[in-house]
């Protein structure tokens, strides 16, 4: 039985034969105090055991919680890092095909220089060969005019 604490205030013991209290009555209380004193003071123990392992795990949270948050903090980092790079490397990309647009239109219009001087020789040419040959060919027809005119002496 659990005594209380108003049951210590509360408790009478019948008077001796010699005065005082009946020593087995008191012996019996007393024993039932222990008890319960034993069992407050285990419970007690149990309890700041248990206090202290909720502390301990809490500690360990709270670091667990300190590591969690650096590596939060360290992956944010290294995402924005390659975020930074990412783009670093896309206007770089950019950059070069620019360029190398740049350097395909600037052959590509060179080809074409040179394609159109082609073309203007090949008329050149062509017109040459042309005044040429009429050239020759009124040559020819001078010379069959005048053969025409002029028959050949008899030998």
């Amino acid at each position: 039985m659990r005594v209380t604490p108003l049951d210590i205030i509360q408790k009478q013991f019948s008077p001796a034969r010699r005065g005082g209290w009946e020593p087995d009555e008191v012996r019996q209380f007393l024993e039932e105090v222990r008890e319960s004193l034993e069992d407050v003071l285990k419970d007690n123990q149990r309890l700041k055991d248990e206090v202290a392992g909720r502390d301990a795990e809490i500690d360990e949270l709270r670091s667990g919680e300190g590591d969690l948050k650096s590596t939060l903090l360290m992956a944010r980092r290294l995402t924005d890092d390659i975020h930074r790079n990412a783009r670093r490397e896309a206007d770089v990309i950019v950059g070069e095909a620019r360029l190398e647009a740049e350097r395909i239109l600037l052959a590509a219009t060179d080809e074409r220089r040179e394609m159109q001087a082609d073309i203007v020789r090949l008329r050149s040419a062509r017109a040459r060969l042309i005044a040429d040959l009429r050239a020759v060919l009124e040559a020819y027809q001078q010379t069959v005019a005048e053969l025409e005119r002029d028959p050949p002496a008899a030998r």
